[in-house]
């Protein structure tokens, strides 16, 4: 392991519903969880509807407090010497609230209130972020006119402003069209490779595989897997592997036959026109015995080719299918 810049350790959080004063019902929404960030990593934050991952991230950013357990920066408890400790930290919310009749450096300047920051610091810092987020010839003009891309990178520019050593991302694609997208993974990157470790929650599976070189699952308030990406992805191919085979005559018959056998899975079929696309899952050593069931019950196979794991896949599979919240 490296060095830990951000560890949570089993924290809980309970919502408690009231009702005239008395406490009616207790929702557990963290229970005992703990992981850890590393110091340059971009951490991938995932977890099926409920799981509890928006109470994760109020808990480190200080909007909520944890009921139990500790959430450490730099080995130092963020709620022990507040101000600095939570200082660390630089945070994008999925929703934003801007001020229409501000423009970027009066926006930069009203927030840059909250961290105590110098004129001259922000002058240096916001020029610089205004032109790394692409910003710098808008500059002058109000954010009501701004569009949602535009209105995500002030905004990142804000969370970035003090010099976080890390930065925590709640849905930062949310609302934004391929070429926002695009440009700020691009810019995420780029922060990244300059030190700047984050972690970043996502509904978008196929993105967080894309960017992060780190990922954490929990389901029901607790941690189920942390590991690398491709980690995490080998350990799965070695359980099962995903195969496309190109087919004609392939039924519902064979179908049923070939789910008959225990560890063969088909997860999906598509109509190429002249031909039929099978995709399995199943254990390698189970290849011979597919192919020799399809060949003797009349089933012409033209190509066999594998297919790497995704991100979705080791979702579904550590979370038993769960839909993302």
């Amino acid at each position: 392991m490296g060095n830990s810049l951000l560890e949570l350790d089993e924290v809980q959080k309970d919502y408690r519903i009231r009702s005239f004063g008395r406490v009616i019902r207790t929702t557990k929404a963290l229970d005992k969880l703990s992981l850890k960030v590393e110091k340059g990593q971009i951490f991938g934050f995932l977890g099926p509807n409920g799981a509890g991952k928006t109470t994760t991230i109020k808990c480190i950013t200080g909007i909520l407090q944890s009921d139990a357990g500790s959430i450490k920066i730099e080995g130092e408890n963020i709620e022990e010497n507040s101000f600095v400790n939570k200082n660390k930290i630089g945070f994008l919310p999925e929703q934003i609230g801007l001020y229409g009749n501000l423009n970027c450096f009066e926006t930069l300047a009203f927030y840059a209130g909250f961290y105590d920051l110098n004129e001259n610091d922000i002058e240096k810092r916001g020029s610089n972020l205004l032109k790394i987020l692409g910003l710098k010839k808008d500059s002058k003009r109000p954010v009501r006119e701004f569009s949602l891309g535009m209105k995500k990178r002030l905004a990142l520019a804000i969370a970035l402003l003090h010099e976080p050593q890390i930065l925590v991302l709640d849905e930062p694609t949310s609302g934004l069209d391929p070429r926002g997208v695009k440009a700020l993974r691009s810019v995420l990157r780029e922060l990244n490779q300059e030190g700047l470790t984050i972690l970043l929650s996502s509904h978008v599976l196929s993105e967080v595989q894309e960017i992060c070189t780190h990922v954490g699952i929990i389901n029901n308030g607790k941690l189920i897997r942390q590991e690398s990406i491709q980690k995490i992805r080998e350990k799965v191919q070695k359980t099962a592997i995903k195969l496309s085979l190109r087919v004609k005559n392939f039924d519902k018959d064979n179908r049923e036959d070939l789910t008959q056998k225990k560890g063969v899975n088909v997860i999906e079929e598509n109509d190429l026109g002249k031909h039929q696309q099978i995709i399995l899952r199943l254990k390698e050593k189970l290849i011979p015995w597919v192919t020799n069931n399809l060949v003797s019950n009349d089933v012409q196979i033209f190509s066999i080719e594998p297919q790497d794991t995704s991100l979705e896949d080791v979702f579904m599979m550590e979370t038993g299918g769960g839909n993302e919240d």
